[in-house]
């Protein structure tokens, strides 16, 4: 594939060193495109997903020639379901795999939208906080925080001003 993309810089590692690499502040920051067997797919974006918030707050996409897919990358909690938790489950995920979807078929000014509010509302305003417990908020009081932050007609600016 690299010599189909000559612009694109890449290099070959081993799975344990783009683990331990991962956690280096001033190299995570170099990696930008991860191409990787299942496995170690799903545990290298599991430990990148933690720089972002967890892997509560983490959408995936595995797109091919013909067919794309989007999840969250925790899956579907059924912990969560099993625990009479589920109500505590994170959006988040699904959300961002929401925004890398909306991209993928064409829809990059709605996504863009959706990812900063996600921004906002997730990473730097934390208002409402979720924690999967009863003591941090429903998935429905997130979502409502995410939908009041999307229709706040000053979003945009106030995503610049944490940029």
């Amino acid at each position: 594939m690299a010599k189909e993309y000559p612009e694109v810089k890449w290099d070959d590692w081993f799975v344990d060193i783009i683990a331990a690499k991962l956690i280096d502040p001033a190299r995570r920051t170099q990696f930008r495109v991860f191409v990787l067997p299942n496995l170690y797919g799903d545990i290298i974006t599991d430990e990148a997903a933690q720089f972002q918030g967890g892997v509560g707050t983490a959408g995936s996409a595995n797109i091919g020639k013909r067919y794309a897919m989007f999840e969250a990358i925790h899956g579907s909690a059924p912990r969560m379901v099993e625990e009479g938790r589920a109500n505590y489950a994170d959006p988040q995920s699904m959300l961002r795999a929401s925004v890398m979807l909306l991209r993928h078929v064409g829809f990059i000014e709605k996504a863009d939208r959706l990812e900063k509010a996600l921004d906002i509302c997730g990473t730097y305003e934390k208002t409402v906080g979720i924690t999967g417990h009863e003591e941090g908020a429903t998935a429905r009081e997130y979502t409502d925080y995410l939908i009041e932050t999307l229709q706040d007609p000053a979003m945009e600016e106030k995503w610049q001003g944490y940029q």
